[in-house]
């Protein structure tokens, strides 16, 4: 079974605020006031700077390898770059982190700082669980940062 993704029906004019239907060979009002269908937006919600920037930084703040992740220390893949990890209230850049659905980049949510990821670590190692390491290496990483901003300023 393939998925397939559903084209919609009808589209909103921006203009006359009126329900067009999906056509394929025209893409204005069907009312006549001329206006076209929007274009569809695509979202690149990557940090502004370049990985050149975050590189240089991570190294500067964590020390390490160019490239290599400031959390945990292991080297870019053969196939992917590091992800550029920023924080998502300040906006400030953090360095780079490792990629992929369990990489350390996708743990450090808004919510998460050093004291949160080190409660986290150490409820974690009561329970049993074996990735209390890693959040005590996220717990340092943040803090790093936070003094490394603290210092610059």
């Amino acid at each position: 079974m393939t998925l397939t993704r559903r084209k919609p029906k009808s589209w909103t004019c921006p203009v006359c605020k009126r329900k067009n239907p999906a056509r394929t060979s025209s893409r204005t009002c069907a009312y006549g006031c001329g206006t076209t269908k929007p274009k569809r937006r695509v979202s690149k919600a990557k940090p502004a700077d370049s990985y050149e920037v975050y590189e240089l930084l991570s190294v500067s703040i964590h020390g390490g390898d160019a490239g290599s992740c400031g959390v945990c220390g292991k080297p870019p893949g053969e196939y992917r770059k590091n992800d550029r990890d920023h924080c998502h209230v300040t906006g400030r850049p953090r360095g780079l982190a490792c990629p992929g659905n369990s990489g350390c980049n996708v743990l450090m949510a808004k919510w998460v700082s050093p004291v949160t990821a080190l409660a986290i670590a150490k409820a974690k190692r009561e329970a049993g669980e074996s990735d209390a390491e890693r959040w005590e290496l996220i717990a340092a990483y943040l803090d790093r940062v936070e003094r490394w901003y603290l210092d610059a300023e």
